[in-house]
Parts: structure tokens; C-alpha cells; sequence
């Protein structure tokens, strides 16, 4: 088949492709598309247990903070009435003082 160019006297030659050729191409993607396959593969599956590992372990912190904080809540909350407690002790103290002493000084004798 002649092929029209600047030149109309020259032909240029028809590649014509031969069946060695033609089975290296069918190898070469058949090679391709099991490289592509298992890129594929690899990428997907690792992301997978990127992500798997990654909820567990935001889940698994979750669950620790919330401990953490129910423990934390607990202490102050002991601590607290521990306090609460204490000053109620010192008041009733306090308050006993006061009483004891006006009641000693109602007792006294006038001068």
C-alpha cells in the first residue's frame, strides 16, 4: 500500500507485523495486567488493615479515656466528701467551741 507524502514517487513500506512479534505484545500484557492485578490487590488490602488498625486503636483510646475519666470522676468525688467532711467537722468543732464557752461564761458568778 503506498502511502501519499511530499514525494508521490516514493512509497513508503507497509509494516506488516509478524506472529513472534505479536505473541511478545500478548506476553508483555499478559504481564501487565497480572503487575496491575496484584498492585491492585496490594494497595486495597493494605489499606483495609490500615484502617481496620486505625478504628481499632481509636476505639481501643476511646475506651481507655473513658475509664480514665470515670476513675478520675471517682477520686474527686471522694475527695470532695473527704473535704466536705472535714469542714464539717471543723464547723461543728467551731460551732461546739462557741457554744461551750458562752454557756462556761453564763455559769460564772458576777462580779
Amino acid at each position: 500500500m503506498a502511502t501519499m507524502s511530499a514525494y508521490p514517487n516514493v512509497a513508503f513500506p507497509t509494516v506488516t507485523t509478524t506472529p513472534l512479534f505479536d505473541t511478545w505484545a500478548n506476553v508483555a500484557g499478559l504481564y501487565r495486567n497480572a503487575m496491575h492485578a496484584n498492585t491492585q490487590q496490594l494497595l486495597l488490602s493494605s489499606a483495609g488493615i490500615i484502617q481496620e488498625h486505625t478504628l481499632r486503636a481509636f476505639i481501643t483510646a476511646s475506651q481507655s479515656c473513658t475509664d480514665a475519666l470515670a476513675k478520675n470522676a471517682m477520686a474527686v468525688q471522694q475527695q470532695s466528701m473527704e473535704r466536705f467532711a472535714d469542714a464539717n467537722g471543723k464547723a461543728v468543732s467551731m460551732i461546739g467551741r462557741v457554744f461551750t464557752q458562752a454557756w462556761m461564761a453564763g455559769m460564772q458568778p458576777a462580779k
